[in-house]
């Protein structure tokens, strides 16, 4: 067993989205949100506590069940649980960590194009899980 949720608090929640555009213009006029970092695909807004994100569905990138068809995204798919990580090494680190503790990954760390190294895993019901740490 791992002590992985007493040393990271969730971080993020995001909601998968079918317009970016109309999220964006929801969240910033209806809502008062700020948007901190935008790009293709993505935006992140400024909020108290947990960081408010949006991604449109097709840039999600795509999660595979252990040997089988892709599961992300899907109609139903409309959430993933973001938690952040100091550092692209402690992505690696708590990757190789879980995955020695039985849990299976459905995408291995990777950088990704908002600035991210992210890794991918789901829970019973295929909700989606990203660890992650901001890069350059």
């Amino acid at each position: 067993m791992t002590d992985f949720s007493e040393l990271h608090a969730i971080s993020d929640i995001c909601l998968l989205v079918q317009d970016l555009d109309r999220s964006i213009a929801f969240y910033t006029e209806k809502l008062g949100f700020t948007v901190r970092r935008r790009t293709e695909g993505f935006a992140a807004f400024d909020s108290r506590g947990v960081s408010l994100v949006v991604w449109q569905v097709g840039h999600v990138p795509d999660v595979k069940r252990p040997n089988g068809p892709p599961i992300s995204p899907r109609p139903d798919h409309r959430a993933c649980v973001s938690i952040k990580l100091p550092s692209a090494e402690a992505v690696d680190r708590w990757h190789a960590t879980l995955t020695e503790s039985g849990l299976l990954f459905q995408r291995m760390p990777a950088d990704y194009p908002w600035g991210a190294r992210s890794c991918y895993f789901t829970d019973p019901d295929n909700i989606l899980w990203e660890l992650y740490a901001e890069v350059p």
